[in-house]
């Protein structure tokens, strides 16, 4: 805050990204207002921003800032679907992810709500998305299959992996995302991208009557 808090391009300030569910949320809480003095002692006009840690419900949260002092407070909450069980069709994702945000009760919380992280992925495919070499979570939908793209970068520094090699560690958690004879994986091919559109749209509504309205 010292060095960039009163540039034009700074608008807000989420001082942790995603504290785990698990982490001690009175030490949390504590932190979150520790930062936020900050913040506004530098330059009050500076949203300050706060991860649910994975959490979003307004029990949980809104005894954080009291209620005649919110000013410049948004939550941020991340949502993702790609670890969910597999649906069969793209409505049943549609009809859950409303269920959600309805239970979770994020109309309740006093504050702006920001999806600050989101995605319309509806499986874990996408390479090393667990980390290195690790999808961390069971396949859901059958992965395809494609040629894994040559680097970018000009000689000497183009150095190219084995591409025959049946599969390529070191591993993770699991083996399950590597590279096997060249090959790496991407999307599911389960659904298609007007369903893909169908969700975006939908979720687009639910975000819209959930959060501000």
């Amino acid at each position: 805050m010292n060095k960039w808090g009163h540039h034009p391009a700074v608008y807000a300030l989420e001082p942790v990204n995603e504290p785990w569910w698990a982490s001690d949320h009175e030490v949390l809480k504590g932190f979150y207002r520790s930062c936020r003095e900050v913040v506004r002692s530098i330059n009050p006009n500076v949203l300050f921003v706060f991860h649910d840690s994975f959490l979003p419900w307004a029990d949980q949260w809104n005894d954080l800032f009291p209620d005649d002092d919110m000013e410049n407070v948004v939550i941020d909450t991340h949502q993702y679907m790609a670890w969910w069980a597999k649906k069969d069709y793209i409505g049943a994702y549609c009809d859950d992810y409303g269920k959600n945000m309805r239970q979770w009760g994020i109309a309740d919380l006093k504050y702006p709500v920001w999806v600050g992280e989101w995605s319309l992925a509806t499986d874990v495919c996408a390479m090393w998305l667990g980390g290195f070499n690790d999808s961390n979570t069971d396949y859901v939908m059958p992965c395809k299959k494609v040629e894994c793209p040559y680097s970018y970068m000009p000689e000497p520094y183009n150095v190219d992996f084995d591409r025959n090699a049946a599969s390529l560690g070191p591993y993770g958690e699991s083996a399950r995302s590597t590279i096997e004879n060249g090959m790496c994986l991407t999307d599911s091919e389960y659904f298609s991208n007007a369903d893909v559109k169908v969700l975006g749209d939908c979720i687009s509504y639910i975000l819209n009557d959930t959060v501000e309205g």
